[in-house]
């Protein structure tokens, strides 16, 4: 969703002139490959991409740029905690693996949190846990 909300506001930024206009489509070009190197499981040169990209801004200074900028900055966050378990998704799908969405993550996170509270009289032992997910 980072991703998909810094493609969004990439593409309202407004372009007056010639160099902005310029400016803007190279600027939706890096997004969609920033979004394909995270797709692929590319995280440094993901954040290549993202290094290009603020090198690009200060040619469309005005208020939506602070708005991409930091959709950016949380779409960099991400990268920095999660590269070590960046997965390829390309590759799985490829493969007709399943890839997990946050929806499925998160009714799993409910269940384990659910069934391993402390409060919870009948908890399932780490081993029945992983079983299930």
């Amino acid at each position: 969703m980072r991703l998909q909300h810094a493609k969004q506001v990439a593409e309202a930024l407004p372009a007056d002139t010639a160099d902005q206009q310029q400016a803007k489509a190279e600027v939706i070009a890096e997004v969609e490959r920033l979004r394909w190197r995270a797709w692929n499981g590319k995280a440094k040169d993901a954040r290549i991409t993202l290094k290009r990209l603020r090198t690009l801004l200060p040619a469309l200074e005005r208020e939506p740029v602070r708005k991409l900028r930091r959709a950016l900055r949380a779409v960099d966050c991400y990268l920095r905690s999660q590269s070590a378990w960046l997965v390829n998704c390309a590759e799985r799908w490829r493969a007709g693996l399943r890839i997990g969405t946050s929806l499925i993550e998160g009714a799993a996170n409910f269940l384990v949190n659910k069934r391993m509270a402390k409060s919870q009289q009948m908890r399932w032992s780490r081993r029945g846990a992983d079983l299930l997910l």
